[in-house]
């Protein structure tokens, strides 16, 4: 589902990351960890095209991360970072600001499968009444992955997601991830999370390492 082949990554001048290879297979949950300034969050964006590779190859099932094949690419991931932004006045607006877009014309989800979605998640749907401004960084992390589940995004980039949850909104979403056949490749310091993913990774030095 990803693959990373020899993969390296360096920024003026410096090498974050090299010789970087895994592969993530469909609905496997898999987690990176490291210190702060590992690279960790460097290479998760280089899957979607935010950071660009210096050797190696990445690829999202058949399709190499190539400029030409991003936007597919993006079709089928769902990328939720630690402190989502939120460019509309509404939560209701944030949450289907991608079905106002082209490629979503006509895949606006129902009332109820909004309604499903939020309580899924604890989110009360007088939450879409708020102010995006107001909302808290709970708040918006599981608005960002109900709009995902909502887009029926295959792959989740997941960047220290759980670090703004109380204990039972944690819960909600570790059900959801990993009672589903969504592929997570995650980057977290949450032992709780760490211990329930399938495979653990360090990246140390530049260098990645299997946990488990």
């Amino acid at each position: 589902m990803i693959s990373f082949e020899a993969v390296a990554i360096s920024m003026q001048g410096r090498t974050l990351v090299r010789d970087i290879s895994l592969s993530v297979m469909a609905g496997e949950k898999v987690v990176l960890r490291g210190r702060s300034g590992s690279g960790k969050s460097t290479l998760l964006k280089a899957v979607v095209g935010g950071t660009p590779i210096t050797a190696g190859a990445i690829r999202v099932g058949s399709l190499a991360v190539v400029p030409e094949n991003i936007q597919r690419i993006r079709q089928e991931i769902a990328y939720i970072s630690q402190e989502p932004g939120m460019s509309r006045e509404t939560a209701a607006e944030d949450l289907l600001l991608p079905f106002t877009f082209k490629a979503h014309s006509g895949k606006e989800p129902t009332a109820a499968q909004i309604e499903a979605v939020l309580d899924r998640l604890l989110l009360d749907p007088a939450i879409l009444r708020q102010k995006s401004a107001t909302l808290s960084g709970g708040e918006k992390q599981r608005l960002v992955i109900a709009r995902a589940i909502l887009l029926d995004k295959r792959i989740f980039l997941a960047d220290e997601i759980t670090s703004a949850l109380d204990a039972e909104s944690k819960d909600a979403v570790f059900s959801f991830l990993l009672e589903s056949d969504h592929t997570v490749l995650s980057i977290s310091h949450d032992p709780e999370w760490i211990g329930r993913c399938s495979r653990v990774f360090t990246i140390e030095n530049g260098i990645l390492r299997e946990e488990k």
